[in-house]
């Protein structure tokens, strides 16, 4: 003879595979959602990336510089600057802050180095800076940046939902970090 349940243990029973199924699923979905919205971030040719070749850009026109001006400060912001946004340790808000003062920098350091007669008399470096000015230009920041923000927000919208967003949040399911 066989033995049968109770009701009532088949009931738990159901009632934890369907909530183990919701969690489960909701924070599949959640995380592959994230996945999606971290790719525009950390992805080839993602901000992240944009912003380390920026600094590098920022790195090389030190270089120029240094051959023609010694112990600059504008050099040693730019320096500064360019560090910052190549070095992945620093966060997401301290890359946009030196990311909007780079261009001032460049400019800085550009007129400086336009003022030195060892720069005038060299056509390499000043073509070298041509490139890197049409460089930095290309490489602008804002357009993976207002496309990166935008998707992060739609991805903290949808994790305030009330009931999945919960769900997710709980389970360990964080927002992600804006570009501002």
């Amino acid at each position: 003879m066989k033995k049968s349940l109770p009701i009532s243990v088949c009931i738990l029973i159901s009632l934890a595979l369907v909530l183990f199924g919701l969690c489960f699923g909701t924070v599949k979905g959640y995380n592959a959602d994230r996945e999606q919205v971290t790719a525009l971030l950390r992805g080839d040719n993602g901000l992240l990336d944009v912003l380390g070749f920026r600094g590098a850009d920022g790195h090389n026109l030190c270089v120029v510089a240094r051959r023609h001006l010694t112990d600059d400060a504008d050099v040693s912001e730019l320096s500064r600057i360019a560090a910052v946004l190549t070095d992945a340790t620093q966060s997401l808000a301290a890359k946009k802050q030196e990311n909007d003062r780079l261009d001032a920098a460049v400019l800085a350091v550009k007129t400086k180095l336009e003022g030195t007669a060892t720069y005038q008399q060299s056509q390499r470096d000043q073509k070298y800076m041509a490139m890197l000015e049409g460089d930095l230009k290309n490489l602008s920041a804002a357009d993976k940046g207002s496309l990166y923000n935008q998707a992060a927000q739609q991805f903290n919208e949808q994790l305030k939902a009330p009931v999945s967003g919960w769900i997710a949040s709980l389970l360990g399911v964080k927002p992600c970090e804006l570009y501002q």
